[in-house]
């Protein structure tokens, strides 16, 4: 692979991301959603990001802003999820060492969280092909945040001009690929927004290992979720699991949800295992 054809993809995504010129896919429409949790004021949260209904053909650049209330939580990480992975940034900077950081970066300005994730690569067994979770948010709820406060996490495009002195803002949140000719392709997005309220979403206010979908009892519904979750199912509905849930989740205490957990608490539903207690 030659340096000056990734430079070239990288240039057809930045035209892509301007809006200057680019064939809508209207046949295929990508979901993006994002998660609904809870914490208490002064907590930390996560909220993951989804793709779902991704293309066969892949994606190979997306960009969105997450409109959000600074007031009741402050953003601190944003980490890429699995169907991210790709190693595009390892290939990328295998061609040229400067490319090794340029596939993912995200930005906090004033309300609104900006992702932008793009590979010049043509190659697209480095591009997203798979449903499940694209980024996971990491964040604080603020200190002073009234208890039932909520931050919808609504998606959005990034708010910058469509082109610098243009006079007219970014209308679109970009979700494509380049095709074998080099032009960019946009396809379209289904926008779910996500939400952090402030409280506890414990039931009794204490953890209850192996309650899973925080209902207050631990059933065949808590293993059935935890399976869909370990196995990244990609129809699962992100924010399904909260983070209370995923603290109940980990069963076996090793730090990590996994096959030893959902065998944990099919032991446990079974009547020949026990559960931690806290």
């Amino acid at each position: 692979m030659k340096t000056s054809k990734l430079i070239a993809g990288l240039s057809a995504v930045a035209m892509l991301a301007s809006g200057s010129t680019f064939v809508a896919s209207a046949a295929d429409t990508v979901g993006v959603a994002a998660g609904k949790t809870t914490a208490a004021a002064g907590e930390t949260f996560s909220v993951d990001i989804s793709l779902s209904d991704v293309p066969s053909t892949g994606i190979s650049c997306i960009e969105f802003g997450v409109e959000f209330d600074k007031s009741v939580i402050t953003i601190t990480d944003v980490a890429l999820g699995a169907i991210a992975q790709t190693g595009a940034d390892d290939a990328e900077g295998a061609v040229d060492s400067s490319l090794s950081d340029t596939v993912f970066d995200w930005n906090v300005v004033d309300n609104e969280l900006d992702i932008v994730w793009v590979t010049g690569l043509t190659d697209s067994n480095y591009w997203i092909t798979d449903s499940g979770v694209f980024v996971t948010i990491t964040g604080t709820v603020n200190a002073n945040a009234a208890d039932g406060a909520v931050s919808d996490l609504k998606i959005v495009p990034i708010s910058r001009d469509s082109y610098p002195e243009s006079g007219s803002a970014n209308a679109d949140s970009i979700v494509g690929y380049l095709d074998a000719n080099g032009a960019a392709v946009s396809y379209g997005t289904a926008l779910t927004a996500g939400s952090v309220t402030v409280g506890s979403d414990v039931v009794g206010g204490d953890t209850l290992y192996g309650d899973v979908n925080c209902d207050g009892k631990i059933d065949i519904v808590d293993l059935v979720l935890l399976a869909r979750y370990v196995s990244q199912d990609p129809d699962l509905t992100a924010g399904t699991i909260t983070d209370q849930g995923k603290t109940n989740a980990e069963v076996d205490l090793d730090g990590q949800i996994g096959s030893g957990d959902i065998t944990g608490l099919a032991l446990y539903l079974a009547g020949n295992g026990s559960l931690p207690v806290k």
